[in-house]
């Protein structure tokens, strides 16, 4: 069976934000590392944001592509084509000239 792909609920840039920030703490947590200081908290806070930024951007296109998508096999499906309808038109616009002698 083919999977029907949906739309994804759009997470915000937050809740992205705060994901990917606890993440990383607790990636580092288990590296046996010193204590970390304010500037490497800093660090990865900027960087989660960042990051949080760049896969909100990236589900937004998705969820874009599969609107589109489904919008195109709609028009599709009732016979709606932009195509079709311009080149109808062109034949029916060309005039005929006659010559008379």
């Amino acid at each position: 069976m083919e999977k029907s792909k949906t739309l994804k609920p759009k997470p915000s840039k937050k809740v992205l934000r705060e994901l990917i920030n606890d993440s990383i703490q607790e990636a580092l947590k288990g590296l046996q590392l010193p204590a970390p200081g304010r500037k490497a908290g800093k660090v990865v806070e900027q960087n989660a944001k960042k990051l949080a930024s760049i896969y909100a951007d990236v589900i937004k296109r998705e969820n874009k592509k599969i609107k589109k998508a489904a919008k195109f096999m709609e028009n599709a499906v009732h016979g709606k084509s932009r195509k079709g309808k311009k080149s109808a038109d062109l034949k029916l616009e060309k005039p005929h000239k006659m010559e008379t002698v």
